[in-house]
C-alpha cells in the first residue's frame, strides 16, 4: 500500500507533527469560491481556532477542509458551497491548524490574518486580502 492510499497517515507523519506552517493543495469544491479547486493553502498549527477559521479538523476518524462556525452554541464545520451540508461537531475532534493564506494560479497569495496597524493585533478576513508590502 503506497502513502498517497492513507492520506491520513501520510498527513500524521509529515504535516501534523510539526508546529511549523505547512502547504497543502485543496480537492474538490467544497470551499468554493473563496477557494478554488487545486488551490494551495498555508496551515498555521500555532494559530488558535476561533469562529468563522477556515481550519484543518480530524473529526471521526476523517481529515477535512472547512470553515469553523458556532452557532446556538453547537460546534459546526460548514463549506463554503451550499451544495454541502453543515456537520456537527462533538468533543471528538482535533483541530491541526487553521488556513492563513492560499495561492491560486495567476493570482497573488491571499493572507487570511494581517497585523491591525493601530491595535497591533492580527485580524481575520474571510475574503483574503493582498499583504501591503511597506518599506
Amino acid at each position: 500500500m503506497s502513502a498517497l492510499d492513507n492520506p491520513k497517515a501520510l498527513f500524521q507523519s509529515t504535516c501534523s507533527t510539526n508546529s511549523e506552517p505547512y502547504a497543502l493543495q485543496n480537492i474538490g469544491d467544497m470551499m468554493s469560491p473563496e477557494f478554488s479547486e487545486n488551490c494551495i493553502i498555508i496551515v498555521d498549527p500555532g494559530m488558535p481556532i476561533h469562529n468563522e477559521a477556515y481550519v484543518i479538523i480530524d473529526f471521526n476518524d476523517e481529515l477535512y477542509f472547512r470553515q469553523y462556525v458556532i452557532e446556538n452554541n453547537n460546534q459546526l464545520m460548514r463549506c463554503l458551497n451550499s451544495s454541502y451540508e453543515d456537520i456537527n461537531l462533538t468533543d471528538d475532534f482535533e483541530v491541526h491548524g487553521c488556513i492563513t493564506q492560499q495561492k491560486q494560479r495567476k493570482q497573488k497569495s491571499l493572507h487570511y490574518y494581517l497585523l491591525e496597524k493601530e491595535s497591533g493585533e492580527m485580524k481575520f478576513s474571510e475574503k483574503g486580502k493582498e499583504k501591503e508590502i511597506t518599506s
